[in-house]
């Protein structure tokens, strides 16, 4: 009787393997088809992290957004920047930047297995945190769904069909279309181009999707969001990456500490950029010890190979 096929131990795709394993272990192979297909899905909560850490995480938000704004923001009252200044900011939502290095809360949150697989993914383990952010929503009118993707594309609009980006929203509260959900037009991150106005408005969707669930999305998908039409705030953590060869939006290294690195996985340092040999400001040239104290072993492993010949 001949034995059946072993995928995910191919000695060709040795690279990939391992995100493979991963994708079948936290049984994510229909979110992965999801992205494939729609350039979106939605992980339930209960594949995304436990209610205690899912409850700590949103009042920590709320804790930085009380401290940033001066306001005693609630999750059933509407908000306000308050002194809070950055940008852009609209009568209705506030961006809370920076927040990786408030609380080492989000440190554990950039390490939780199902989002950094399905990043590792897209991303085909060349991803880096562009940035950590949470937006502040409350009741308020739009006149567009403010549809775009987040990848940068060419002067002709054309984006990389590989997708340089990829983006998650973790829910911090409910998303339905009265509450300000956000907004995907299916299938859009086949295009490989940022949409023109007004296009794709009548076709994009309400990404409904309950507390503690996880929406994840190809850096090419045409997204915006809804007006929120209810009272309330509706909060979320999003969790921004690109290809490690463009410029994040966020500078982490000078905050990067060696107590930061070492109380958490090697993974985490590389998301940071930390091994990045390139951007030298002397005449010293490029800093390859950081990418032999920081890469990923086995990348140095199969460039020690070729080096053999």
């Amino acid at each position: 009787m001949a034995s059946v096929m072993k995928f995910g131990e191919f000695k060709a795709t040795e690279a990939v393997n391992p995100t493979y394993q991963r994708i079948k272990e936290l049984e994510l192979e229909d979110h992965v088809f999801d992205i494939e297909t729609y350039g979106f899905t939605v992980v339930p909560a209960e594949k995304v992290a436990t209610r205690e850490f899912f409850e700590a995480v949103r009042e920590t938000i709320l804790r930085v957004g009380r401290e940033r704004t001066g306001e005693d923001l609630q999750l059933d009252k509407n908000g306000s920047a308050g002194k809070y200044n950055a940008q852009p900011q609209t009568g209705d939502q506030f961006l809370l930047y920076s927040m990786l290095m408030e609380d080492p809360i989000f440190e554990e949150w950039l390490m939780n297995p199902t989002m950094y697989t399905l990043v590792d993914y897209m991303m085909r383990g060349q991803q880096q945190l562009s940035n950590l952010t949470s937006f502040v929503k409350w009741k308020g009118e739009r006149t567009t769904l403010g549809l775009h993707a987040d990848s940068g594309g060419d002067s002709d609009g054309k984006l990389p069909t590989c997708g340089d980006t990829c983006n998650s929203a973790w829910a911090m509260t409910d998303y339905t279309e009265e509450n300000g959900a956000i907004a995907m037009v299916p299938g859009s991150h086949r295009l490989c181009r940022q949409p023109r106005p007004g296009e794709g408005e009548d076709t994009a969707v309400a990404v409904e999707a309950p507390e503690g669930a996880l929406v994840v999305w190809h850096g090419n998908t045409w997204h915006g969001a809804f007006p929120k039409q209810t009272d309330g705030l509706r909060l979320n953590l999003t969790t921004y990456m690109c290809n490690k060869r463009l410029k994040p939006q966020e500078n982490y290294l000078p905050n990067l500490t060696d107590e930061i690195i070492e109380r958490n996985p090697p993974e985490f340092a590389r998301l940071l950029g930390a091994d990045d040999w390139m951007g030298w400001t002397d005449a010293s040239g490029p800093k390859f010890e950081n990418l032999m104290k920081y890469a990923d072993p086995k990348m140095l492993a199969r460039m020690a190979a070729l080096r053999q010949g």
